[in-house]
């Protein structure tokens, strides 16, 4: 899904009334590529402080899960482990991986 995409999705629940945003949003795939990063970037922060991180899809939650399912796995397997710290870490690498583009 693009930021237009969430913008507008967004504007039909009625969680955002600025025509502004929204037309700019809407110039955003003209943009250089370097740009479009950047407002994701930006836009994504005042997401997660305003607004909380966004629920994961199922497609996603499946995704997260598969590959946890696979580490824990393979620890087991070479008699590995973990710590707290380790898995707080690679939780959090898989959240920041399932961010928008």
């Amino acid at each position: 899904m693009t930021i237009s995409d969430h913008v507008h999705t967004a504007a039909r629940h009625g969680n955002l009334t600025n025509k502004t945003l929204e037309s700019v949003i809407d110039r955003v795939p003209t943009w250089a590529e370097e740009a479009q990063d950047e407002a994701v970037r930006a836009l994504t922060a005042i997401e997660r402080t305003h607004v909380g991180a966004r629920p994961l899809s199922d497609e996603e939650r499946e995704a997260k899960l598969a590959a946890l399912r696979e580490t824990i796995n393979r620890s087991i397997e070479r008699r590995g482990s973990y710590t707290d710290e380790e898995v707080a870490a690679y939780i959090e690498h898989l959240h920041a991986q399932a961010e928008p583009p």
